[in-house]
């Protein structure tokens, strides 16, 4: 399947396993999980990307996401265990 077949230019979401997803979620995920990596945790920038990560993580976990692809920045796995 190709993403145009998944979601066409003309539609901005999709419902998965009855969850509504949507256009750009796993991005955003990928890059705030990239952003916290060069970051000091104690930062404001770190705790904002840290708070998107887990909302983002809920949604791509009713989707299945953590079914096929592992976490594999220990503080972000941490994370989502825990929350």
């Amino acid at each position: 399947m190709k993403a145009e077949e998944l979601l066409p230019d003309n539609q901005n979401q999709v419902t998965i396993n009855g969850q509504e997803i949507r256009k750009g979620s796993i991005g955003a995920f990928l890059l705030n999980c990239k952003t916290v990596i060069n970051l000091d945790k104690n930062s404001n920038e770190y705790k904002t990307a840290m708070s998107n990560i887990k909302e983002q993580a809920l949604l791509l976990e009713k989707i299945g996401l953590f079914e096929v692809f592992e976490v594999k920045i220990p503080e972000i796995r941490e994370a989502l265990i825990n929350s």
